[in-house]
């Protein structure tokens, strides 16, 4: 049961990180401002990041005890998605808060681009993690 929950979270994780990604890709490429449907779409799969990524880092932390036959490529996989993505909710965060100034607002905002980007690569690394692991405990798979 609980490697269909793990399937059902990684499958969600790629899914909202992917309309992330391309939601935003294109004004990041030109160098503009996200707006628009583009924008809204992004705000409503941001929520879905926002309080799917506790739970994602929940159920896997399972695989952190050493005791387990888990790949250091999942664990540094999970990590890093963990940090990326905390640190691309946070940038957001402080942009509400009534602290920065628009300077640093602009700042914050390149953070959360790069954060959200190397959510990426992250994500590609655990799911290689988590396939090798499967490989190691599977061996017929």
């Amino acid at each position: 049961m609980l490697v269909w929950i793990d399937r059902i979270l990684l499958l969600a994780l790629v899914m909202v990180v992917a309309v992330l990604v391309f939601t935003s890709w294109p004004a990041a490429m030109d160098e503009q401002t996200l707006d628009g449907q583009a924008l809204l779409v992004h705000m409503m799969a941001s929520g879905v990041l926002v309080m799917g990524l506790p739970v994602f880092a929940l159920f896997f932390l399972r695989y952190l005890p050493a005791k387990r036959t888990t790949s250091w490529l999942q664990i540094l996989g999970y990590i890093a998605t963990l940090a990326a993505g905390l640190v691309t909710i946070v940038t957001v965060f402080l942009c509400m808060l009534p602290v920065a100034s628009t300077h640093q607002m602009h700042s914050l905002m390149s953070v959360h681009g790069w954060a959200g980007f190397m959510m990426i690569p992250a994500i590609v690394l655990l799911l290689i993690g988590t396939r090798a692991t499967r490989s190691a405990s599977h061996p017929h798979s």
